[in-house]
């Protein structure tokens, strides 16, 4: 069985698309650079998997009548559709990398607009450059009409709250512009086999990424912000004590952060993309259910086919609780009547 959302429409925050249209202009871009595609990454069979993978999920990426299929078969109403993150380009020169995030950002704009009670675009930016991100957003935001954006857990290894890209976090709380903290991957030997970047990168990569921007002050200098985690925020949620432990104890990890860690992990807004009911039943009891929103990962294969059967299976979800899981969190926050 399927819960069943009683005061809307169903939304995915975690979804992905490819943009056709850029892909040859970074393809050979990339070959100039000699920069490796991420699905490259991982041990030889690994490889092969992500190959047929993508050979399968091609026409959900390219028909968005198929994708519409499979979210009516879902259950699912309405998709807060995003790039894949493969497609984010931060590793290119500033101008290119603009060019492309605009590319993407009207293609999606344009594409949605013959189905707009079902989609809800996410832009994406050149966070490479920060005054083109800024400007970006607000292409995005006033002329596209975008409620949110989605960035990666790192730029090329810098971390999203790094100093230079204070003044991206204080324009989306300014335009007021959800923002989706994806992974896009790590490179670490000790991933290579058995798609550990996959099953453990992009967790702990994401979890990364909360805590600098909690140690960094981003969330104690804007606490307006709308950021949800992708992978139910990796493993920092179900692991909060220990942090604010270590705050008590030693200096070293109070230092910058005048209030206990988990009180800013609190504003933070997590996705359903945790595969079992006791999990999504932790992040609700220790987040509130107004903090959780439903997400699938579609159309990959790491990804939840059955969305609304996981929540049912929660069984200790009221009514309420799922309206605002299911599409009320999501409506609020993207701007969505």
């Amino acid at each position: 069985m399927r819960a069943k959302r009683s005061n809307g429409p169903v939304i995915d925050i975690h979804c992905h698309r490819e943009c056709d249209p850029v892909k040859s202009m970074m393809n050979a871009e990339q070959e100039r650079v000699g920069r490796g595609h991420a699905l490259q990454y991982g041990s030889d069979l690994t490889r092969e998997v992500n190959r047929k993978q993508m050979e399968f999920i091609r026409p959900k990426m390219e028909s968005l009548e198929t994708r519409l299929e499979d979210m009516d078969r879902m259950g699912v109403d309405i998709q807060a559709v995003a790039v894949s993150p493969y497609q984010y380009y931060y590793w290119a020169e500033p101008g290119i990398g603009a060019r492309a995030a605009r590319m993407i950002n009207d293609e999606l704009a344009e594409a949605t607009s013959a189905y707009p009670a079902r989609f809800a675009p996410l832009a994406t930016v050149p966070l490479q450059d920060t005054e083109a991100t800024i400007a970006e957003m607000r292409h995005a935001a006033n002329d596209l009409g975008f409620g949110g954006m989605e960035i990666a857990a790192h730029v090329e290894g810098e971390e999203v709250s790094s100093d230079r890209l204070q003044p991206v976090w204080a324009e989306a709380e300014r335009l007021g512009m959800l923002v989706m903290i994806h992974t896009a991957g790590v490179r670490y030997d000790r991933l290579l086999e058995h798609n550990f970047v996959n099953i453990l990168g992009h967790a702990f990569d994401s979890t990364l990424a909360i805590a600098h921007l909690i140690w960094n002050g981003v969330i104690e200098r804007h606490p307006e912000l709308k950021i949800v985690v992708a992978h139910g925020g990796g493993y920092l949620p179900a692991y909060s004590a220990r942090m604010d432990h270590g705050w008590g104890a030693r200096a070293d990890v109070a230092e910058g952060v005048p209030n206990p860690p988990t009180t800013y992990l609190e504003k933070f807004h997590f996705d359903t993309m945790v595969f079992q009911p006791d999990q999504l039943e932790y992040l609700v009891q220790r987040y509130g259910a107004d903090h959780v929103m439903l997400g699938t990962d579609y159309p990959y294969d790491m990804g939840e086919d059955d969305p609304l059967g996981l929540i049912h299976r929660a069984e200790s979800l009221t009514q309420d609780q799922i309206d605002l899981i299911a599409g009320g969190n999501a409506a609020r926050l993207l701007g969505i009547r």
